[in-house]
């Protein structure tokens, strides 16, 4: 068996889709339309775990308490500058033990980002 996606659905695909490109480096694989619905896959690249964006469905009240999706950075302390400066409003930066930094970003729907530096 091998994990192949999430599933998240959101109200604004294209709000999303730039959230999570420019937040988390994964890249649109494919898109296509069905019905009303809309849908988007973002991945690392072909073969990796990928998040499935749907926007339609009849799902319009979406939530995502307790959901965050987890990247490595390089440098905790410029992505978290950069978000600042582009209005996003980042959490403090956490360091629950040595070694491991952390901080979170709240996208589009209330989707949460922890963007994390190790070493």
């Amino acid at each position: 068996m091998r994990y192949l996606h999430t599933t998240l659905y959101v109200t604004d695909l294209e709000a999303s889709l730039s959230f999570l490109e420019d937040w988390t480096g994964l890249k649109v694989l494919r898109r296509f339309t069905v019905g009303d619905s809309s849908f988007a896959f973002l991945s690392g690249g072909e073969g990796e775990t990928a998040v499935e964006l749907i926007q339609g469905a009849g799902h319009s009240d979406v939530r995502y308490a307790g959901l965050s999706l987890g990247f490595a950075v390089a440098d905790l302390d410029g992505e978290r500058a950069r978000a600042e400066a582009a209005g996003l409003n980042p959490s403090p930066i956490h360091e629950p033990h040595p070694g491991v930094r952390f901080c979170f970003l709240t996208g589009p729907d209330g989707l949460t980002v922890q963007l994390m530096q190790k070493g």
